[in-house]
């Protein structure tokens, strides 16, 4: 009967009347049969929310790990309907959460996931106090796990969250780590989601170059996706290469189907940025003609057909470039074409900027051809937009800062909080000891006793070599006492910082692994153990270390040779884990380091 049930429709009248014999079963098979029934991958609204029925139909019915099951399937179906927009989800299924962690013990992947379902329901209601600390703890726990899906996840979303509150900066490195621990890990699924997001807010960012390298790189099914080469059209416009920017929309143009209004307004500006009037005059009377024939389409609906805002960038621009070949009466109808869309009511910034860049130029263009009425009528739309765009930035930018320092708070909080749980775990764990020291009275107590010691002497002796490795004393041999991830470690120390492999740019934990003969797993796992760091900090703090050094020893040196020097692809990746390591960037250190060697000579020449 399941088999029957998994091959029909959910909400079919056969799907029915096969449920009708399933209420009929004993209860335990019944029960069986409605949990199987939820666990359907369902995408439509009404499909899941009958599923919901269904579980919400056995769950007075049912007890113990059968009610855990249904409790946590039921959190994720209200996860799915508030994805959908369902009034009331988020409510439903922050209240079976909290139901089953005050009733039920959970597994730690079940605790992972109720947590992450838990944020995300959260988020949706708005709740950020609550829900960057679930990720922030989620992900120190991924990664003491070595769960590095799970870890990019966490990344991503975290990161997200500060491309939200327009904080590049911060979101940036985050989005870099997940790609590489992609990379690591040939997840392809995560390098996709991670890549897409670098290329996208690099550009964002103004890094253009930077993001053209990523795309460079990426898996090409990546490369096809067409929001992606948006990005790059745009970073080889930005960077003045309107002739590389050509090349990928004659391709889209080409492979594409349906409308093409959009590329052919990009195609333009392509060819007004060189000046090249009568190029850029066809594409742009292609994407006319086809918004015309859109709009013959919806006035035989009954439907009005608005100008798309693609329009406005490549028309204003077009009409500026007649202007200044001195076509007064064409670049004249090309500005009255897009003037709606100057004075649309719009919220964005990005759109507002483009209204008064726009708005800016046609009234100089009033001004000269003596429409002054004109003129000031478009100045005093320029002043209003301009207005709400400074009001909406600074209001935006004030909360943004606001929700920043938040982070920073909570980050500190998590940190402070870790600090405590340790000192709570040396204190127990002392205690612990002592309580064994003290029932010490039989042969079989001081067999134990000796056991410890043993063991103690062991450790003892790792904490030394662990801060003989800081003060750059490499063991010469190791002891058959070892075990093998503190045998894995130093033979990785070695290999890494000893024979300098972090100056290797190809360098990842899979290729070490290959290197010292063993798998990434249990290397990971040991970095992990015995520096309470990722294999890519870890790697990174070498690099970093070895830069500083450089420049300490000749601050003269050229910028743009060291990331190569030291390991790295990329500039801009250079850049990035230098600041996060000393906060401030490689100039700036520079810089610094020429003040520190240049104030004692100086003062010596005053004194």
């Amino acid at each position: 009967m399941d088999k029957e049930l998994s091959k029909m429709p959910i909400l079919s009248a056969a799907f029915d009347s096969l449920l009708f014999e399933v209420r009929n079963l004993p209860l335990q098979d019944r029960i069986a049969s409605m949990i199987k029934i939820s666990y359907r991958n369902e995408e439509e609204i009404g499909g899941i929310q009958k599923q919901e029925k269904l579980l919400m139909e056995v769950l007075p019915l049912s007890s113990g790990k059968e009610r855990k099951i249904i409790l946590l399937q039921l959190v994720t179906l209200y996860n799915n309907l508030d994805r959908f927009g369902i009034s009331g989800a988020d409510i439903k299924g922050l209240k079976w959460i909290e139901m089953l962690e005050n009733n039920h013990s959970l597994s730690q992947k079940e605790e992972w996931q109720v947590n992450e379902m838990k944020a995300l329901l959260l988020n949706e209601r708005g709740n950020q106090d609550e829900f960057l600390p679930i990720w922030y703890k989620l992900l120190k726990q991924y990664r003491e796990a070595d769960r590095p899906e799970d870890v990019g996840k966490c990344l991503l979303t975290i990161a997200s969250h500060f491309i939200m509150l327009e904080d590049y900066e911060n979101a940036l490195p985050l989005y870099e780590e997940a790609y590489q621990l992609a990379l690591e890990h040939k997840s392809i699924e995560l390098q996709q989601a991670s890549g897409i997001m670098l290329i996208k807010y690099l550009c964002g960012a103004g890094y253009y170059s930077e993001s053209l390298e990523y795309y460079n790189k990426i898996n090409p099914e990546i490369a096809f996706n067409p929001s992606i080469q948006n990005e790059v059209v745009k970073s080889y416009m930005e960077l003045n290469k309107p002739d590389s920017a050509r090349i990928y929309l004659t391709a889209r143009l080409l492979s594409e189907r349906g409308d093409k209004i959009v590329l052919n307004c990009m195609m333009a500006e392509t060819y007004i940025t060189e000046e090249l009037e009568d190029y850029a005059f066809v594409f742009l009377d292609r994407a006319m003609k086809s918004y015309k024939e859109k709009a013959k389409n919806y006035q035989k609906k009954g439907k009005e057909a608005i100008l798309p805002n693609c329009f406005l960038s490549p028309c204003y621009s077009f009409a500026d470039l007649l202007w200044k070949k001195g076509k007064i009466q064409q670049a004249s109808q090309y500005y009255m074409i897009v003037e709606p869309l100057m004075k649309e009511m719009v919220k964005t910034p990005v759109r507002m900027e483009l209204q008064i860049k726009a708005l800016t130029n046609f009234s100089s263009f009033c001004r000269e051809t003596k429409q002054y009425e004109k003129a000031l009528d478009l100045l005093a739309r320029r002043d209003s937009v301009l207005q709400t765009y400074l009001e909406f930035k600074a209001k935006n930018d004030k909360k943004n800062y606001a929700e920043r320092l938040k982070i920073q708070e909570l980050k500190h909080e998590l940190n402070e909080s870790e600090d405590v749980n340790r000192i709570n775990t040396h204190v127990a764990a002392i205690c612990i000891f002592l309580l064994v020291i003290s029932v010490v009275a039989t042969f079989k107590s001081i067999s134990m006793y000796r056991k410890l010691k043993k063991q103690g002497a062991v450790n003892y002796r790792l904490q030394g070599m662990i801060k003989k490795c800081d003060e750059g004393d490499m063991p010469e041999s190791h002891s058959a006492s070892m075990d093998q991830y503190e045998l894995l470690f130093w033979q990785a120390l070695h290999k890494v910082r000893d024979e300098q492999y972090f100056l290797k740019s190809d360098l990842t934990i899979e290729t070490l692994a290959d290197v010292l003969n063993t798998n990434r797993s249990y290397l990971s796992v040991s970095i992990n153990r015995f520096c309470d760091k990722g294999f890519s900090v870890w790697l990174n703090n070498f690099r970093i270390q070895h830069a500083e050094q450089l420049m300490r020893e000749n601050p003269s040196i050229a910028l743009k040779d060291l990331p190569e020097q030291c390991g790295y692809a990329t500039t801009g990746t250079f850049v990035r884990n230098f600041k996060r390591c000393h906060n401030m960037s490689p100039s700036e250190f520079i810089n610094k380091l020429l003040i520190e060697q240049t104030l004692p000579k100086v003062e010596k020449t005053f004194q």
